[in-house]
């Protein structure tokens, strides 16, 4: 069969064929401007100097993302045809400007939305600038580690009475699936909400691949939801901060989206993440066969992992999720004798294995169908490895690990008081106090473990001695909380203890 590049990364391709002198930008004028401030990278010389080669933005005859009638428009055509969707966006802002635009195409400022609490911070982003009313729905957590739950038949009473208590949502967004690959019930979802009228944005960013096998859950946009935005760089082949943004109904005007995408994509779009997504893209829908490879070794590496003594490989029970992703790897620590981090740093200081994220009980490491055999193989050697000298250190037998645990978390529990709104909390007066003071204030930063990012403390909402003293205990084990990184934390100049 011939192989046919896609259009964009075919146009670039030759690009240089066409001998055309750069009198515009970039800057570097598709040359690489030499090694000499890098003895002995010549070969990375080289390989900058292909991708410099490419570098363009909008240049006569490559199109424009923003009024696409060529190349751009010819390729988001194809898109629309592989993930059968009403239109199709590539966004080189990442999923984060897809979210912003969606939002910002379903409601004005002032108005009502519906939120799942465990929403990326870009939803809040977005709640702020539009000054919007936000409604949380907070979905469980999993028995099996501090893992939250996707939102499903369990969740309709709530998400009714939601819904009826307060009138006037606009819409309502969702993470699906969640970091660790737990997948809400969209079509119920959808169902549950469709007599109100409202569109439902659901934030698939971990979900790209999930169209091109059967083994993975079915995606929103076949579900039923009428926006999706998906980082296809997060599990397909595609450089970092590309993604997708579908529409999938005609709730929402299509002219409208695309009225958004321009605010919040760069005027300025790099053709070279426009090509990663694209070729990124078609070359999973083209290669079955090598999605089916990956996914039999995925399948075969999580049966092993049965095997496991003391660390386990985290599969949720049917309460827990509609859907679970296998891609995901996500190695529970909870009663092991370890903990989350320190089974992060020993993948990596022993083995260089550098998994996605640690959490208190848990160490995930990402799949995709770019992961070698031999790379499966030896993060398959090392937690066998870990779990043995973690089994011995158990029983009290001579190990290099020692049998060392937080003590049980659920961080993402707390349900904090909120006082004021995002917007009123981080646009009006601020101080910084020592962390350990901020009991009873009211908070003027997000509180979150990075990763994932999903906040624990929302600007305008009261800090309680718990939260405390649960993110201290984070923090004296070595996790990542940026608001935190040094000692103090920003509060509202108002105090909350006195409202």
């Amino acid at each position: 069969m011939e192989k046919i590049l896609p259009p964009i990364c075919s146009k670039l391709m030759g690009l240089k064929e066409e001998n055309r002198i750069p009198f515009h930008m970039p800057g570097h004028k598709r040359r690489w401007p030499g090694d000499d401030l890098f003895p002995g990278a010549e070969d990375h010389g080289k390989a900058l100097g292909a991708i410099y080669g490419m570098d363009i933005t909008e240049i006569t005859g490559y199109d424009d993302l923003h009024n696409p009638h060529g190349i751009i428009r010819e390729s988001m055509d194809y898109l629309k045809e592989i993930y059968h969707t009403s239109a199709s966006w590539y966004l080189i802002n990442g999923s984060t400007a897809g979210i912003l635009a969606s939002i910002s195409a379903v409601c004005r400022p002032g108005d009502r939305i519906l939120v799942a609490r465990n929403c990326h911070r870009s939803v809040y982003h977005a709640l702020r600038l539009l000054r919007l009313d936000s409604v949380y729905l907070y979905p469980g957590l999993c028995r099996k580690g501090e893992v939250i739950k996707g939102i499903g038949e369990e969740d309709r009473d709530r998400l009714v009475s939601l819904l009826e208590t307060h009138h006037g949502v606009k819409a309502m967004i969702i993470t699906s699936p969640t970091y660790e690959g737990l997948v809400s019930d969209v079509r119920t979802i959808k169902e549950i909400i469709r007599p109100y009228g409202i569109p439902l944005i659901v934030d698939e960013a971990h979900g790209a691949h999930f169209i091109y096998h059967e083994s993975f859950p079915e995606s929103a946009v076949e579900c039923g939801a009428d926006l999706v935005i998906q980082s296809v760089h997060k599990t397909l082949p595609c450089a970092t901060q590309t993604a997708l943004l579908h529409l999938c109904s005609d709730l929402v005007p299509e002219e409208r989206v695309r009225e958004m995408l321009s605010v919040y994509q760069t005027s300025s779009p790099s053709y070279l993440l426009l090509a990663s997504a694209e070729y990124g893209v078609f070359y999973t829908h083209n290669h079955p066969d090598k999605v089916g490879e990956y996914v039999d070794k995925l399948l075969d590496f999580r049966r092993k992992c049965e095997q496991l003594k003391r660390i386990r490989l985290f599969q949720p029970e049917p309460s827990d999720a509609f859907a679970y992703d296998p891609g995901k790897l996500l190695f529970l620590t909870g009663g092991a004798g370890i903990d989350g981090l320190s089974l992060f740093r020993t993948l990596l200081d022993r083995y260089h294995i550098e998994c996605e994220m640690a959490c208190a009980a848990s160490c995930l490491a990402m799949t995709s169908l770019s992961d070698r055999g031999e790379d499966l193989a030896k993060l398959e050697e090392a937690i066998f490895a870990i779990d043995e000298e973690v089994d011995a250190a158990w029983f009290g037998c001579s190990s290099g690990l020692s049998a060392r645990e937080l003590p049980d978390t659920v961080v993402f529990s707390f349900r904090p008081e909120r006082e004021m709104a995002i917007w009123e909390a981080m646009d009006g007066e601020k101080r910084s106090l020592v962390w350990e003071e901020c009991t009873g204030r009211i908070a003027a930063d997000y509180v979150c473990l990075y990763p994932p990012g999903i906040p624990i403390l929302v600007p305008g909402e009261k800090i309680t001695k718990e939260i405390v003293e649960k993110m201290n205990e984070y923090l004296y084990n070595g996790y990542n909380v940026p608001a935190l990184s040094d000692g103090q934390f920003k509060v509202t100049a108002e105090d909350g203890r006195s409202r």
